[in-house]
């Protein structure tokens, strides 16, 4: 059956992890600040190990119930880790910070990204599938409209938003049912295998692991023994795959 529909991920497929070190420095600076007004003033250490284990609460959530926590609920862990009274109004404006940093110092575009996906577009109907961590769906789709891509998107399907995330098949099921596809009409391409290729392979569509950003962590992708119909490492290559795969004649 001919593909309809294009699913793709968010981060280290259209978008890399460039700026994340200073992303992180305004949240920091953010939480001393706040903290600060209530009259406690940790350490860059004390505050880099809290940050550490939301982050921690953070992957048990994701991995074990598939869902991604909410920016609140990760700045209430890390209120809760120092045992501080909870003030709403000082807990929302670290909250805003944690959104918007990306705005601040957002990642690049993946190489040829922008291209393959105005290209897609003329073909495919496509689809955004996105875990979100301290950023909210939102946010991304505001950088998306900055970086000029979010035009060639006609459903989108964020973590926070749903309230599951990849692998789960209301994940996929949203974007498919927004644009009345069928999941063996549909590919998705992402760069986890647990997540986005086992989550669409689950589903029955075609999938293609992509691992074309340089910046990804490595330690979560891999090519050994994947489900994926292809493999790309770049987003010329996914090109060529995409579009092997959807006139079944790869």
């Amino acid at each position: 059956m001919a593909i309809k529909v294009v699913t793709i991920d968010f981060w280290n497929t259209i978008f890399d992890s460039s700026n994340g070190q200073m992303r992180n420095y305004i949240r920091n600076q953010e939480i001393r600040k706040a903290m600060k007004k209530i009259g406690f003033e940790p350490t860059d250490h004390q505050i880099n190990d809290a940050v550490r284990a939301a982050w921690g609460h953070f992957n048990r959530l994701w991995t074990e119930e598939m869902r991604t926590p909410m920016p609140i609920e990760s700045v209430e862990f890390i209120w809760n880790y120092f045992s501080l009274s909870y003030d709403k109004e000082i807990i929302n404006e670290v909250v805003r910070s944690f959104e918007t940093a990306i705005l601040k110092y957002p990642p690049n575009l993946v190489q040829d990204a922008s291209y393959a996906i105005s290209k897609l577009s003329e073909d495919f109907q496509i689809g955004l599938i996105s875990d979100t961590g301290f950023t909210p769906g939102s946010v991304l789709q505001e950088l998306m409209k900055q970086k000029n891509i979010f035009q060639y998107f006609k459903s989108f399907s964020f973590s926070d938003e749903t309230g599951v995330s990849k692998p789960h098949p209301k994940a996929y099921e949203k974007v498919l049912s927004e644009l009345n596809c069928n999941p063996e009409e549909a590919l998705h391409i992402g760069d986890i295998e647990d997540t986005d290729i086992k989550g669409a392979k689950n589903l029955g569509m075609k999938a293609v692991l992509f691992l074309g950003d340089p910046t990804a962590n490595q330690t979560a992708h891999t090519k050994q023994h994947s489900k994926a119909d292809a493999i790309a490492h770049s987003w010329n290559e996914a090109l060529i795959y995409i579009r092997r795969l959807s006139t079944q004649i790869f």
